[in-house]
């Protein structure tokens, strides 16, 4: 009998470096640089909260500064598809900041975990403020849990692959991209840009449900749709 032929390319490659092996081993390499960038967004809400405190509520300073809403009047008059729509689009514009500011020396991607930080905190302890922690939660968790390991995931992406620079720059790498890097790399890309699709569908759909549900007597002072 003859042999089968062997595969080769891409095929062989994959075959060679099964796609749950090659998560896993991404998620080794990154899982530091993730937990840094949660840590910095951690940092940012707690500044956000202690700005709060002193009387600066952001939302109010930054639509007074550029003469408008952060958000869009119209998005009360969105579908859940065109809600989820939006949201997708504007997170994964984040989401992909987060990666490519590795070019700003990870300047870029350290201030958009600390400043997406701060704006959840001042926006969050505010909210609570009038409407109590219980709202902020039912609010935020069930698409936060998706949400945010998507942005830091991404953000460690992006300072994994500055740390990768350095050390080809101080000689103990060869090269700072590899084959294998690339295809792992880009599914742990994958898999946050997934989530952040999972985020975008529960925030539009589960969350307003839930807050409908379970404080509709306290909406109306939030201002929200």
């Amino acid at each position: 009998m003859d042999d089968p032929p062997r595969e080769t390319g891409l095929r062989a490659f994959v075959a060679g470096y099964p796609p749950r092996a090659a998560l896993a081993d991404a998620w080794d390499e990154h899982d530091r640089f993730v937990g840094f960038a949660a840590g910095l967004f951690a940092v940012g809400v707690v500044v956000g909260a202690l700005l709060l405190a002193a009387g600066y509520n952001l939302l109010e300073i930054i639509a007074d500064l550029i003469g408008e809403s952060l958000f869009p009047e119209e998005i009360a008059d969105f579908s859940g598809l065109e809600l989820a729509r939006f949201l997708l689009v504007n997170n994964t514009q984040a989401f992909l900041l987060s990666i490519v500011g590795a070019l700003s020396l990870g300047l870029l991607t350290a201030w958009a975990m600390v400043f997406n930080g701060i704006i959840v905190g001042n926006v969050g302890a505010a909210i609570a403020g009038e409407v109590g922690l219980g709202f902020i939660i039912v609010g935020l968790l069930p698409h936060g849990v998706f949400e945010l390991p998507a942005l830091f995931i991404a953000a460690g992406v992006g300072f994994r692959l500055l740390y990768r620079v350095g050390q080809r720059l101080r000689g103990s790498r060869d090269a700072i991209v590899t084959k294998r890097y690339l295809y792992r790399t880009g599914l742990l890309v994958l898999a946050g840009w997934l989530l952040l699709v999972v985020a975008a569908f529960v925030e539009a759909f589960v969350t307003p449900a839930l807050l409908e549900a379970l404080f509709a007597e306290r909406l109306g002072g939030t201002g929200a749709p």
